[in-house]
């Protein structure tokens, strides 16, 4: 028996284009039983697509083009369908059933492993976070050598739409407990593990796990490089697909040589490159004003520089001081109206900005900042799609390290200066962020665990306390107080938020404004 397991970029909500790639991948790559992933025909991101009669319709003729493809050929093919279920179709026939045989093997279609056949084949739809792939290959040799079977799996991964969160495109094989053949989709193109019974490989090793840093649950039992690389390849993914999506041709970022812009500049930059547009198309604005500091003006420059990108600096002192004047505001004092009254200005100019150029808006803000509320309403809230939105403040800084280290040279140099620069939203002089708020490393441990796992403030106590000697008890307590009291009145800024994909696993749980905590 040949066994293909295949992805390929979908095409959400065309049928016909979908099945006319199938048939391609087919054509050119002989196998028995062909694996795709769950939905394969019209993608899984279709939201009430589903619910239409003609896209119903649609999808109906597309199936039948696969059972005269199938009937023609001999062949059969796993996927699986809105309405439907898990499926097969054999010789030009559609089975509903999560069983069939074929050369003399016993099949199972299975959506998490269980059941009992020479052949287990997983058409999944999951999305996607770091190390999702390694987290399934685990499983799946850890089945495959309890059943003593030959074990399959196919996820989608480019093409799904990214509003909600991004699919992490990846086909295996597994055998008897090991590998026999694994590929990751890092970038639009189709991606096959293949198996052929008379020429078995030999297969990689298990999966091993590095000792974990508790400090940063995120990482859970996974390499920290490979975690932060495979961060990095879905948000550039997910922007990606985004300006594909709108057909686009430029986007618009502002950069402040703080940590959240440059690395959204670096994802728009990867993604610039993976649509092949020119760089110069990255419409970069750096706009400094009352509070920004030489240091990160200077890496704001040459991070734009470096990139190839369309340069802007407008300085925004004169409009924000004539705005406060307007509203009578003296203009000197530094309170809350004069803060956001800058941030508000950015985010004004980047959006006129990218009228100006019919560009794509990038957002930059993080999830440490929504969690905390520690972003401006109707300023750095805004954008037409934000990279960074589900990604935490110590991920981000750890990532810039990382990239400061693979592109090196001038760029890397700077990448690295603005993860060793203290953070700060630069509103006014010599303004420090975690002396305001505490140390993020701290803020991200609670946001993992209330999120993830529903730990309440007792427990999260405890933890914090058995897991941090350098801090105290007092700066633990102050710092639970900081993230429960700014959470439950920050819910308004999140609900006001532009779209951005979820990509590390978990979400802020959804609590209304008028609860407090």
């Amino acid at each position: 028996m040949k066994l293909l397991s295949a992805v390929f970029p979908v095409v959400p909500g065309d049928p016909e284009h979908n099945v006319t790639t199938m048939i391609e991948v087919m054509d050119q790559n002989p196998a028995d039983v062909y694996l795709f992933p769950a939905f394969a025909v019209t993608g899984v991101t279709c939201g009430m697509l589903f619910a239409y009669k003609s896209f119903i319709e649609a999808s109906d003729r597309a199936l039948d083009r696969l059972c005269d493809y199938s009937a023609e050929k001999g062949i059969t093919l796993v996927t699986s369908a809105d309405q439907i279920g898990n499926m097969y179709i054999k010789n030009g026939e559609l089975g509903r059933k999560n069983e069939f045989e074929i050369c003399g093997r016993s099949v199972i279609i299975s959506a998490d492993g269980s059941g009992d056949g020479d052949v287990i084949l997983l058409p999944t739809a999951m999305a996607g976070y770091p190390c999702l792939s390694a987290d399934v290959t685990e499983l799946c040799q850890k089945i495959s050598s309890a059943k003593n079977c030959l074990f399959a799996v196919a996820n989608p991964g480019f093409g799904e739409a990214v509003s909600d969160g991004v699919y992490q495109g990846f086909c295996g094989i597994y055998r008897n407990g090991r590998t026999v053949d694994f590929a990751l989709q890092d970038k639009p193109d189709v991606i096959l593990s293949y198996y052929d019974e008379e020429n078995p490989s030999e297969g990689w090793e298990s999966v091993r796990r590095p000792h974990a840093d508790l400090r940063i649950p995120y990482y859970g039992k996974n390499d920290p490089k490979k975690y932060l690389g495979e961060l990095f390849r879905l948000q550039v993914q997910a922007l990606y697909t985004r300006i594909q999506s709108s057909h686009m041709q430029y986007v618009a970022i502002n950069v402040s040589g703080g940590l959240d812009s440059t690395l959204a500049l670096m994802v728009t930059y990867e993604a610039m490159k993976m649509a092949k547009l020119p760089l110069d198309h990255i419409i970069a604005m750096t706009l400094p004003c009352f509070g920004t500091g030489k240091r990160t003006y200077t890496n704001a420059h040459i991070l734009m520089e470096e990139v190839g990108a369309t340069v802007h600096e407008i300085d925004i002192k004169s409009a924000v001081t004539d705005h406060l004047k307007t509203i009578g505001h003296d203009g000197e004092t530094a309170d809350i109206t004069y803060e956001n009254a800058q941030a508000r200005e950015r985010t004004q100019i980047l959006f006129d900005m990218a009228n100006r150029y019919n560009a794509l808006a990038v957002g930059t803000g993080d999830l440490s900042e929504a969690a905390l509320g520690f972003c401006t309403f109707a300023g750095d809230t805004l954008s037409h799609y934000n990279v960074n939105a589900s990604v935490p403040k110590t991920l981000i800084k750890d990532l810039v390290n990382l990239l400061a280290k693979r592109y090196g040279g001038r760029l890397g140099e700077s990448l690295a200066d603005v993860a060793a620069t203290d953070i700060s939203p630069e509103l006014k002089q010599a303004q420090k962020t975690e002396d305001i708020l505490g140390p993020y490393l701290l803020h991200d441990f609670i946001i993992y665990y209330y999120s993830k796992h529903r730990l309440e403030r007792d427990e999260l106590f405890q933890y914090m306390m058995a897991t941090f000697d350098e801090y105290d008890e007092e700066t633990i307590v102050k710092t639970l107080d900081t993230f429960f009291r700014r959470f439950s009145i920050a819910r308004f800024k999140r609900n006001s938020m532009g779209e951005g994909a979820q990509i590390i696993g978990l979400k802020l749980p959804y609590i209304p404004t008028d609860v407090v905590l």
